[in-house]
C-alpha cells in the first residue's frame, strides 16, 4: 500500500500535468501537492525520491514507481474518493485552505498594512482577520462565496471534514 508521509504525518503528493483540478483540490484540503503542467526529465523521479506519492493518469509512469496511483476516471469527485479509498485522507476542517492554490505554498496571516493595500475595502474591514497571504506568489485570499463553494462542493462528494 502507499503510505508516503512528511515529518508531521501528513502525505506528500506530487500529480502529474492531466491532473490539475485534482492538484488544485488536493490543496484546498491542505495537501502539499506538487503540480506542474510539465515535468523537466528526472523531476518526477526526484519528487517521489524525496516522500511524494506521484497520482497519474498515465499506466507506464505509474508502473514505474512503486509510491504511486494511476487514475483512470476524468471526474475530480471520483478521483478523491478513490484517492481517500486508497490512502484513507484525512479530512481535516483546520488544514483545508492552508495552501496556496497557484503555487502550495504554506499560507500565512496577512499583516494589517499589506491587506490594506491589497485586497477591496469591504473585505478589510470585514474579514481583517481572515486574510491570509501567500509569500511566494504574493497572492491574497479571504472568505467568500468562492471559497464557501469550494468547501460545499468536497461536502458534496462526501468528503465531510472529521
Amino acid at each position: 500500500m502507499v503510505s508516503e508521509n512528511n515529518t508531521k504525518g501528513q502525505k506528500l503528493f506530487v500529480v502529474d500535468c492531466m491532473l490539475g483540478k485534482l492538484a488544485r483540490y488536493l490543496r484546498i484540503m491542505g495537501y502539499d501537492t506538487v503540480y506542474q503542467s510539465y515535468y523537466p526529465d528526472k523531476k518526477l523521479n526526484n519528487l517521489v525520491m524525496e516522500g511524494r506519492i506521484l497520482i497519474t493518469k498515465n499506466q507506464k509512469t505509474a508502473r514505474a514507481y512503486s509510491h504511486s496511483i494511476f487514475i483512470d476516471s476524468d471526474c475530480v469527485k471520483n478521483q478523491l474518493r478513490y484517492i481517500d479509498n486508497r490512502l484513507g485522507l484525512k479530512l481535516d476542517p483546520k488544514r483545508w485552505l492552508s495552501r496556496c492554490l497557484l503555487c502550495n505554498s504554506t499560507l500565512m496571516k496577512a499583516e494589517s498594512e499589506s491587506a490594506r493595500k491589497n485586497v477591496p475595502d469591504f473585505v478589510f474591514s470585514n474579514y481583517l482577520e481572515q486574510i491570509f497571504y501567500c509569500q511566494s506568489c504574493k497572492k491574497f485570499y479571504w472568505p467568500g462565496t468562492h471559497r464557501d463553494n469550494m468547501l460545499e462542493r468536497l461536502r458534496d462528494w462526501g468528503l465531510k471534514s472529521l
